[in-house]
């Protein structure tokens, strides 16, 4: 519960264009009840009167201006060194509705509770507020009235280590909606700022703030523990219609926390979900450093933006959509440098990337990012199947997911896939700049397992070696259209595999490659024409019977192998014709 009796204390009244009144004695209360933070607290205690003045015009009809009080007086002390706690909650149980408070340029302010702001106020000034304990399991500030507002002021921590259970360690906790907190630091807590789980709020705007050294509840590296994900974030959003604009957020290095800036919806909690429910928040022009597990996420949410956003040192995931509705992330920069020991939360298996699609993510756009892989990524940008929560075992994955005009490039780091598609339905790729590093296996450019209806078109992929990898690798049934992509440097320009749905392949450009096209078992009707197959190898390997081959060019010099008697090939000067399963040639001149 927190602690809001009141003790002795003074407050210094101050109105625009009015002599200094009395100063008001707070008396002494019985310590009052903890509200519930889903309603309103009560009413306020009435404003003092007003200081003496010239009255002008009708006095019935004066408007009395707006009260600003300095944070001072018996028992608070400016220099931190003693603990203000009891002196500065009186001060604040007596502040009415409306006021300014100021935390003064050069005052630190030690305290040991949480500070309930239960009224609609304005917290502002370039002073401190430190809290040296009594929080470990509690917000430091709790605003619970629509319409309050804190600018400019610090709120550190320096108590004993945050809980990993129970309440949590948070800087500014909000339970009201269309609340201002902008450029506050905070600095040290286990969670920055967040818009509880308990509503929905909205209105909520988050801007300009330093979130600094985030201490999460994780492991850390080479834990098997499956804790750390309750808590950890620097900026949370449980709600709607809200906007987090230009923060700077960091953990602590070393530690292991969860989520840099965090965009959730209520399922579980919604009391009054409004006309937005779980949906429309925008996060830009942030920045996001430090161990966190995911720069910023986004889970459950709908009509979301990430925009403009530039996040470095993630250990699972710098940009993530999670079980998302119509959501965006666009023009965002990730400097990726995870390291092969950078194992937290090794419990939950997550494959890590700097750019994850999980598992039910619905028309999603990926557009326009660029990602540098200077550490260790098991891909650049990945769209994970996965089981939903509660048991099930049925895999989902996502849906209508745009990725254009990304790039993905190598800045001393190690990346084998550019683009993972797993399990996807009606995947565009398109438009993206694609670098990979050399490794075995299911490896390339654009890597597909089992999506289906598929679009892979216009992208440009650069591998490490031509013994090694795929530019394009599509397996499973589902049909796909492959156009328009140049491929250099990859053992086969693009292998479609086993796919009964049937492949269209156009106007494909592959240069040292060693094979140009291997369609192993994809009996399904297929069109394969107009591609440039610069090889070492065979042109087409394991050409399937139902593929038409329309003016298809063999710019092999090796004899082709498979398709179906009548086929014809042309390229490098020398005509190739199917007749009855052989490959035969004749020189043109």
């Amino acid at each position: 519960m927190d602690r809001t009796s009141r003790s002795d204390g003074t407050a210094r009244w101050r109105r625009t264009g009015a002599e200094p009144g009395p100063v008001p004695e707070p008396e002494p209360t019985a310590v009052e009840p903890e509200p519930d933070p889903d309603r309103e607290a009560p009413s306020s205690p009435p404003e003092p009167d007003p200081a003496p003045s010239a009255p002008t015009g009708n006095a019935d009809t004066q408007a009395v201006p707006p009260v600003e009080l300095v944070l001072e007086g018996p028992g608070i002390d400016p220099t931190g060194a003693s603990v203000s706690t009891a002196a500065v909650l009186a001060w604040f149980a007596a502040v009415p509705a409306g006021g300014t408070v100021v935390v003064r340029g050069g005052d630190v302010i030690a305290v040991d509770a949480t500070i309930r702001i239960d009224r609609r106020l304005h917290l502002r000034g370039r002073g401190e507020l430190r809290f040296v304990g009594g929080v470990e399991a509690a917000p430091a500030l709790k605003l619970i009235v629509s319409g309050s507002s804190v600018t400019g002021v610090r709120v550190s921590y320096a108590g004993p280590t945050a809980s990993s259970t129970g309440e949590r360690n948070t800087a500014i906790s909000i339970w009201a909606s269309d609340v201002l907190i902008d450029g506050v630091t905070v600095d040290g807590f286990q969670n920055g700022i967040a818009v509880q789980p308990s509503g929905e709020f909205e209105g909520v705007v988050i801007s300009g703030c330093h979130v600094l050294n985030i201490v999460g509840s994780g492991g850390g590296r080479g834990s098997a523990s499956s804790a750390g994900e309750d808590r950890g974030d620097g900026i949370t959003v449980w709600g709607a219609r809200s906007a987090v604009v230009g923060n700077i957020v960091s953990a602590a290095p070393g530690t292991d926390a969860r989520v840099g800036i965090h965009a959730e919806n209520l399922p579980d909690y919604a009391v009054e979900p409004g006309s937005w429910a779980d949906s429309m928040v925008t996060i830009e022009g942030n920045v996001v450093t430090g161990p966190f597990r995911r720069s910023i996420a986004v889970e459950g949410m709908a009509h979301t933006v990430v925009t403009g956003n530039t996040v470095s040192d993630a250990t699972w995931w710098g940009l993530a959509v999670i079980d998302t509705r119509s959501v965006a992330l666009v023009a965002n920069t990730v400097r990726w440098t995870r390291t092969a020991d950078d194992d937290q939360g090794s419990a939950w298996g997550p494959n890590r990337c700097p750019v994850m699609i999980y598992r039910d993510a619905q028309g999603t756009v990926v557009s326009g990012n660029v990602i540098e892989i200077r550490g260790v990524a098991a891909a650049g940008i990945m769209a994970q199947a996965a089981a939903p929560p509660g048991g099930s075992t049925t895999v989902i994955g996502a849906v209508d997911a745009l990725i254009t005009d990304n790039v993905v490039r190598i800045g001393g780091g190690t990346c084998p896939i550019g683009i993972a598609l797993d399990r996807t339905g009606q995947p565009v790729v398109s438009g993206n700049r694609v670098a990979v590093t050399l490794a075995s296996g299911s490896v390339g450019g654009v890597v597909s397992y089992l999506a289906h209806d598929a679009v892979v078109s216009d992208n440009s992929i650069t591998g490490a070696a031509t013994s090694n990898g795929f530019g394009v690798l599509h397996q499973g049934a589902g049909s796909i259209v492959v156009m328009g992509n140049r491929i250099d440097r990859v053992r086969v320009a693009v292998a479609v595999n086993k796919c009964t749905g049937g492949a269209t392949i156009i106007g494909n450009t592959g240069r040292e490659c060693e094979y140009g096209l291997d369609t192993f078992g994809t009996t399904g009707p297929s069109v394969v024409h107009g591609n440039r197959w610069e090889s070492n190898n065979t042109a087409h390997a394991n050409a399937q019977p139902n593929t038409s081959y329309l003016s298809t060019r063999h710019m092999g010099l090796a004899r082709p192998y498979g398709g179906q008697s009548g086929d014809i090939l042309v390229g490098n000067g020398r005509l190739w014709v199917n007749d009855q399963g052989t490959w035969r040639s004749a020189t043109l001149s």
